[in-house]
């Protein structure tokens, strides 16, 4: 667990207007939440799952987060993460530039998105998941 704990608390975060964005560590928590009221069930974290999107949305409401940042930028940006993948349709996928492709790109070539095995295994656990998520909110989203 402290090696994924690790992991998760070093992503990179993009820039926004009021500084680094938190839309990664958000759409991690909602992920999280999502597991945890068990509307996520299976590792397929999948672009157009709505619990997922509200969930984050709240997120980013609740910790209020200057700009709404969409969904789909966590979403296809966390794969430059080593415990996040992005699943394609083809293996001639696009290679990752840094570039957002479209809502319609992902529909069309994107099967879903998944965590590693092992740290989803470990996600299934409540204790675990509230350390990490405790840890995320520490890091993250407490202003000190």
């Amino acid at each position: 667990i402290q090696l994924y704990n690790d992991l998760i608390l070093s992503v990179k975060r993009g820039n926004s207007i009021s500084g680094l964005s938190n839309a990664k560590p958000l759409f991690i928590l909602s992920v999280l939440e999502c597991i945890a009221l068990k509307t996520l069930t299976e590792n397929r974290i999948m672009f157009n799952d709505i619990n997922l999107k509200e969930t984050y949305n709240a997120f980013v409401r609740y910790y209020n987060e200057r700009s709404l940042t969409p969904i789909i930028l966590p979403y296809f940006h966390l794969n430059s993460s080593e415990f996040y993948h992005l699943i394609w349709r083809k293996d001639d996928r696009p290679p990752y530039s840094g570039k957002t492709p479209s809502e319609k790109y992902l529909r069309e070539n994107l099967c879903y998105a998944k965590f590693d095995d092992e740290l989803w295994e470990i996600l299934q656990d409540a204790e675990s998941r509230e350390f990490i998520r405790r840890n995320i909110i520490t890091r993250y989203l407490i202003k000190q």
